[in-house]
């Protein structure tokens, strides 16, 4: 699949509950009563970032990036064509340009998704490890994809399938050119700074911590890397998954609450978003009811 993804941060002016407020609830809602936002992408899927204080420093395989990093936000995306479209068309920009909740510096990118690895009883949700990897500096993107696919990903897979992996993918650059986000929310954002991701699904924290931690793992995973990755160039983010809408699998972990009247997003003013923030914060993989028709 297609993906564009967005990793970010609060604005400097809200919290860290506001922010997430607004983006699941508010940013959500108006993605889905926004008539190219929905002609433009398929399934998005919003990651929250675990606090880094509850991940012991010597579990990262690869470091923690200095922005601080809150937010990684997945669109799976019809066609390559789709992003200018999806992001500087006149009801974007006059419905959601005015939703400004998050920091102007991000790191955008264009990637192919491949899923390598997955479970039987797989379901989305849950706590994930996502990995940004950067090429040596010698390595072209080509030539690190090549590695990364058919070398590396073969590794993690014989190692982890059996010690709570859920599900591994890689992510392989397709390109952005940075010139389509001009005059748009995104266009301090940081292009490309990866040549690939790679995401790991775990059955719980304290498994995605101890596969930090083991030194069997430590030394395989970290061996290959330095084959084709920048080590110290490169970072990693432990997150919380929530698939908001899919029209593809049909698969949704919490309903949007313009979709659910009867959730807590709904519910809820913003004072009371302390009763929603646990489910983002669960561990486990949860499925709710799928979505038949787009709004």
């Amino acid at each position: 699949m297609i993906k564009w993804n967005i990793t970010s941060r609060r604005h400097p002016q809200l919290t860290t509950e506001r922010f997430y407020w607004e983006w699941a609830v508010i940013h959500v809602a108006l993605m889905l009563t926004n008539k190219s936002t929905m002609e433009s992408f398929e399934r998005y899927v919003q990651h929250f970032a675990i606090d880094p204080s509850l991940i012991p420093a010597e579990a990262r395989l690869l470091p923690l990036h200095s922005m601080g990093w809150q937010s990684f936000a997945e669109h799976w995306i019809k066609g390559l064509d789709r992003i200018p479209v999806a992001v500087g068309s006149a009801d974007y920009r006059g419905r959601l340009h005015p939703h400004s909740f998050s920091d102007s510096a991000m790191e955008l990118h264009l990637l192919n998704g491949t899923c390598i690895y997955e479970r039987p009883d797989f379901k989305s949700g849950g706590v994930k490890l996502i990995h940004n990897l950067k090429p040596h500096l010698n390595m072209s993107v080509p030539q690190f994809s090549e590695y990364l696919a058919n070398v590396h990903a073969p590794k993690v897979v014989e190692l982890l399938k059996d010690r709570g992996l859920r599900k591994y993918e890689i992510d392989r650059q397709l390109g952005l050119d940075p010139a389509q986000f001009k005059g748009t929310l995104f266009e301090k954002g940081g292009v490309d700074q990866y040549a690939g991701l790679e995401e790991f699904w775990f059955d719980s924290l304290d498994e995605a911590i101890a596969f930090g931690q083991d030194p069997e793992i430590r030394k395989v995973l970290l061996d290959s890397y330095r084959n084709f990755v920048s080590v110290e160039a490169s970072h990693s983010i432990y997150l919380t998954e929530r698939v908001a809408f899919d029209f593809v699998t049909k698969e949704a972990t919490t309903r949007p609450a313009i979709m659910d009247p009867d959730s807590c997003e709904a519910k809820a003013s913003y004072a009371d978003w302390q009763c929603f923030l646990p489910s983002l914060a669960s561990s486990e993989p949860h499925q709710t009811n799928c979505y038949r028709e787009r709004p």
